[in-house]
């Protein structure tokens, strides 16, 4: 008898280890599939991203014919066959003259202050400190207007994790200005849509959203609406156009005003690329210029960053 309980005791042991190891077994096996499985999906994921990088630059050379076969050199309306959004299978391009923003670098280098704090009043939202946001945007810029503020903003920074420090130079990008004291509080995409760097200070009237003009020219009134219409329907080719359109007097203060800081042309263009390929999206940004006085220029890249790259099983 003892011999027989032993035996069966030795056969239980050797069931146990045998149940052990192929539980291990089972989950060596489980844990190496998983493992391939996420390497094919980083490969997947690998791949449909730089095909839909790829798409995205590819892109450029349609935006150089659309921006070269212009034929308005005096003018850029709302009607130009490369203005707008066009799509093509799974790619989207909006190309946008530059000068439809509020420029960064116009603002802060204005000597009226008072003009600039007026304008950013109207599209920043309500409850902001605009007049120390400015003052802490022109400081990042590398101008010392208060150096007591200056001392606040970079504790400010210096506070953060990671810590780092104003440019001390003017912006590279309208999306820097998050990083600035008090303007990390605003929409990114808010930013992108309505602020810019490049191109000159004059808006073209032709693209300038509504709120924008009435930053700009408050005293228009319901006048801008006739204005957004016009640049919608047909466009402006110069702007003496806007007397009759809003109806101003042509020694008015408020046309006046418009004739200096408007404009029918642009020389910089933004195009936003949008490429999806296999479930991955990637967003780019290219600054074009074209400047020429009396024909359409050839358009030459100046800019370009990457916006965002995003997966579908992510969202």
């Amino acid at each position: 008898m003892p011999r027989n309980n032993f035996d069966r005791n030795s056969r239980g042991v050797v069931l146990v280890i045998v149940l052990v190891l192929f539980m291990a077994l089972s989950g060596l096996t489980l844990m190496t599939i998983e493992v391939s499985s996420r390497g094919a999906v980083e490969a997947s994921r690998v791949r449909s991203e730089y095909e839909a990088g790829f798409m995205a630059e590819e892109a450029l050379y349609l935006i150089f014919d659309k921006l070269k076969s212009d034929k308005t050199p005096y003018s850029d309306t709302r009607r130009d066959k490369w203005a707008g959004v066009w799509s093509d299978d799974g790619l989207e391009v909006e190309i946008i003259p530059c000068n439809a923003k509020i420029n960064i670098k116009t603002l802060i280098s204005s000597t009226d202050r008072k003009r600039t704090l007026s304008i950013l009043s109207r599209v920043l939202a309500t409850g902001l400190d605009v007049k120390t946001m400015a003052a802490s945007l022109a400081i990042w810029c590398g101008i010392n207007v208060n150096p007591k503020l200056a001392k606040m903003d970079n504790f400010y920074y210096s506070s953060q994790y990671p810590a780092y420090s104003p440019r001390g130079n003017m912006v590279k990008t309208p999306e820097e200005v998050l990083l600035v004291r008090g303007w990390d509080s605003l929409d990114r995409d808010w930013v992108s849509g309505n602020l810019t760097i490049w191109g000159g200070g004059r808006l073209n009237i032709n693209f300038a959203s509504r709120e924008t003009l009435l930053a700009y020219f408050p005293e228009l009134g319901k006048g801008v609406d006739r204005i957004m219409h016009w640049a919608r329907t047909r466009g402006f080719t110069d702007i003496s156009q806007v007397i009759s359109v809003a109806g101003l007097e042509s020694d008015s203060t408020l046309y006046k005003s418009m004739a200096n800081e408007l404009s029918v042309r642009s020389d910089f263009y933004e195009a936003r690329v949008t490429a999806s390929v296999g479930g991955c999206t990637v967003v780019k940004r290219y600054i074009l210029s074209r400047v020429s006085s009396f024909e359409v220029g050839n358009p030459e890249l100046v800019y370009q960053n990457d916006i965002s790259v995003t997966f579908a099983e992510d969202q």
